[in-house]
Formats: C-alpha cells, structure tokens, sequence
C-alpha cells in the first residue's frame, strides 16, 4: 500500500502567511483533494497525510474536518503552539478528530525544553512529532533533545531543507549524520525538488542528497512525500515518484514497501 506522507490542501487567501503561497501564482487558488485525487490513482498511491501549510490551529481543524469527507486523507499532522501555557488543554482538545496523527514543530531557534511538558501527552494518544529544520536550529541540541524521548516517534520534514541547486554542503551532511543516529527519528523523503533549480533539474542533481539519506537513515526509516502541491513549482507528482521509484531500484522489495507506505503506516499508526 503506497501512502503519500505529506500533502496540503487550502482554501485560498490573500492573507495567507505563506511565503510560497503568496509569491507564486500557480500556489494561488483553492487546492483540495479533488486536484490531487487523479494524480494519486494514476500513480497508484492509496493514501496520503495531509500537513499544515501554516502555522494555525484553523489549519488544523480545517484538514481534520476534510478528512471526514475524504477518504483518501489517512491521517494529519496538525500545528499548534506547543510552547503556549495551553497547549496540553489544545492537544486533549484535538484529540476528538481521530484523523490527526501528530503535530509539527519548528525548531528555528525554539526552546526546545519548553516543549517538555506536553511529550508525555503526545505520547499517551500515540502522536508523532514533525521536525522542521532550519539554518539557526542547534543540531547539537536537537541531538540531545531527542535522546530524551526514546519511545516517541519523531519525523524530519523536508530531509532537513537542504540547498538541491548545489551538491550537498558539509554542515547538511553533519546534521543528517548527527540527528540520523536516533532510532526514533525517521525523515520524510520530499522538498528536494522545491529547493532546487526550479524546471531546469536532472535527476542526477538529486541522487547524491538521496544517497546520504539512505545511508544515515536506511530504508526502514524513510518515507516516501511528494509535498504536493509545492512540488508543481518545479516539476510534476509522476516526475518526482518515478525518479524515487527508478533510484529505488536498488532497494529489495521488502525495503521499497517499508518506503513508499509501510514506515508511514506504522510511525502515524494509520
């Protein structure tokens, strides 16, 4: 069972927060499950889990309750401000939507002791925790963070937002190494084509970054993502599975199902 580990849906807004959104055209409309559903048959995807495009708790309800009428939509991973004095009050709050299967964190410069004390409630309903990594997260604490939670299943987004329009930096390579070494962090395969150049890549731009991430994590901790509908900036759903189907190849087939929908159904208890 082939399941898409991160998708958006959004009604369109002028006011949107998201930078992606608000500078490209082609982002600008209504995107729902109804744009994406012929793209997901075609590539013979049953299932997908729908992020947050934004950081707001509406995005959270509004992606729970299109779950309800869609299928298709196994599970989502929702935002909400985990440091907020309230957040445990949220969580039990959200946690009435059985379709939410975690939530998402940015870790730009966060505290992340702060976050302690809602990691037990996340663990008591089973949700996952989406990392977001950016240039001023602290590896090193993040490192160390993690360690704490042995049994809590935590998902890199974005393979770590690296620069694809260049080979693999030194301090990219560092982190996934570093951060890769938890068991309990998996890494959501999707974002490469977004960070890279736009249209004009090949293939090959993106094999070594895939290397290195096959490498630290292995195929039993990797999930196949497309980052629809982000990724039409610079390419096509069946462009971006064919080239992860093609590098897969080399993976035996055990080790493809746990990629492509396997790890996602067990880390979101789908």
């Amino acid at each position: 069972m082939t399941i898409d580990a991160e998708v958006h849906f959004w009604k369109y807004g002028k006011n949107t927060g998201n930078q992606w959104i608000r500078n490209n055209k082609i982002l600008q409309e209504n995107l729902l499950p109804s744009q994406l559903s012929l793209n997901l048959q075609r590539n013979q995807v049953a299932a997908c889990i729908a992020v947050a495009a934004e950081p707001a708790e509406v995005e959270t309800r509004f992606l729970a309750e299109l779950a309800l009428t869609h299928p298709v939509i196994s599970g989502v991973i929702g935002w909400i401000d985990l440091l907020n004095k309230n957040a445990a009050e949220k969580i039990r709050e959200l946690s009435s939507y059985t379709a939410i299967r975690g939530f998402k964190l940015d870790t730009d410069g966060e505290d992340l002791a702060s976050v302690q004390p809602v990691m037990e409630l996340l663990a008591q309903y089973g949700y996952a925790l989406d990392l977001k990594l950016s240039s001023n997260t602290n590896t090193d604490q993040l490192h160390g963070w993690l360690r704490s939670f042995p049994d809590q299943y935590f998902v890199l987004d974005h393979c770590g937002n690296p620069d694809t329009k260049h080979p693999p930096s030194t301090e990219w390579i560092r982190q996934i190494q570093q951060l890769a070494k938890n068991q309990n962090l998996s890494c959501k395969v999707c974002g490469l084509f977004t960070a890279g150049n736009w249209k004009s890549w090949k293939p090959a731009d993106f094999y070594p970054f895939l290397d290195i991430l096959f490498e630290a994590f292995g195929a039993n901790r990797l999930l196949y993502a497309s980052d629809w509908p982000f990724i039409l900036l610079s390419g096509s759903y069946v462009q971006w599975k064919s080239l992860l189907e093609k590098y897969s190849d080399r993976l035996s087939e055990e080790e493809r199902e746990r990629f492509f929908g396997e790890n996602a159904r067990h880390i979101y208890r789908l």
